[in-house]
């Protein structure tokens, strides 16, 4: 599953589909035996799995939401048909779905949310809804239609009273019927809805899209935490205001604009900001055990021993700085050598020269403190 897309042009779909417009690629991936029915279902048992069942028929706008995890006792309650188990994060727990990702190295790796996986027996399904981020589903068992419809926005009228969104409106305009094997990206926005027309197991890479409000809003928390309370607004060789004291003038604007920009202009803070807000962890507990022991002990147990990555943390480097889990760490190693840390799952002390440079034990003894690395002795 590590092979580049196949029957696929990076370079015509980043210009002409990329968050623009659907794409079908038939036969895009090699899928044989990724993920059984059962795996999934055993997954969904756990208590540290996200996982949701939804029943529902489209024609009845009758919907029902369940969260797990769940027993078989809850599988074996579940109709023949007309229902949905969805699997978050499944790349967390199975190292070959997290290989899939290798898949979509032409797109930034911090984009990515996580790979989810949902199985549906005949007519299973969620109906028709929109997401606000971009997606590539991938077909592993069976068969399924999708039918994708209008641009959505704020405006678009959700039926009410339901525990799930589903449009009121859906406007078909195109649709496919997709096998094993086959991919269908979908940008933001675009209206679509899934329906299996067999058993079926599909698996949906989805990429973060954080909203403007939410950029905005973290970025002032970071710069909160950054700037010195005693940078204040400050209006020296102001003109008298008698006339008028209640009146905010061009001047005031201006004089606030400066202040904003001071930071907004700020290459390094931004970049900063952004490794470490793109890099925060799905969940909040899946960091592993803080491991202390001292440098020396470090480097001679990296020495022996192979270093494991956490499959749940996320990773992003820019100059100087090495993004880990929302946390920045400052390193003069090269970007070859960053590359390789983010890249691999184990870290083995011979994979790269830079590895025996004391810069790499410092970092890499600091993300074994961070929880983002592990040693499985």
């Amino acid at each position: 599953m590590s092979s580049p897309l196949k029957h696929f042009d990076t370079k015509s779909f980043l210009n002409n589909h990329w968050q623009q417009s659907p794409l079908l690629v038939r036969q895009a991936l090699t899928v044989d035996n990724l993920i059984s029915k059962e795996d999934l279902f055993s997954l969904a048992q756990e208590a540290e799995v996200e996982s949701r069942i939804i029943i529902g028929d489209p024609k009845a706008d009758n919907w029902d939401l369940q969260h797990g995890p769940f027993d078989q006792d809850t599988y074996d309650d579940l109709p023949e048909t007309h229902w949905t188990l969805l699997v978050q994060a499944v790349d967390h727990w199975l190292e070959n779905i997290r290989e899939v990702l290798q898949s979509f190295s032409f797109l930034p790796r911090w984009r990515v949310d996580d790979i989810m996986i949902s199985y549906s027996p005949q007519h299973g399904g969620v109906g028709p809804h929109y997401d606000l981020y971009d997606v590539f589903l991938i077909q592993l068992q069976g068969n399924r239609i999708w039918r994708a419809g209008q641009l959505c926005d704020d405006e678009t009228d959700v039926i009410d009273g339901l525990p799930v969104k589903v449009i009121s409106d859906f406007q078909e305009q195109d649709s496919w019927e997709m096998s094993p094997g086959d991919m269908l990206y979908l940008p933001p926005g675009i209206a679509h809805w899934g329906e299996s027309l067999t058993e079926s197991i599909t698996l949906s890479v989805g990429f973060r899209a954080p909203s403007d409000s939410e950029f905005i809003t973290d970025f002032g928390y970071f710069l909160s935490e950054k700037v010195s309370e005693f940078s204040r607004y400050s209006d020296q060789k102001i003109k008298d205001r008698s006339a008028s004291p209640y009146q905010i003038r061009q001047e005031d604007v201006d004089r606030l604009k400066q202040i904003m920009l001071r930071y907004q202009d700020s290459d390094e803070l931004l970049a900063s900001w952004l490794g470490q807000y793109m890099t925060e962890p799905k969940y909040d507990d899946t960091a592993t055990e803080n491991e202390n022991m001292e440098m020396a002990q470090f480097v001679r147990q990296w020495q022996a021993n192979t270093l494991y990555k956490n499959p749940s943390s996320r990773m992003a480097y820019c100059e100087g700085m090495l993004f880990a889990d929302g946390q920045d760490f400052e390193t003069t190693l090269s970007f070859e050598t960053l590359n390789l840390i983010c890249q691999l799952d184990t870290l083995h002390y011979s994979a790269a020269k830079d590895f025996s440079d004391v810069r790499a034990h410092n970092l890499m003894w600091q993300l074994l403190t961070a929880g983002v690395v592990f040693f499985d002795v």
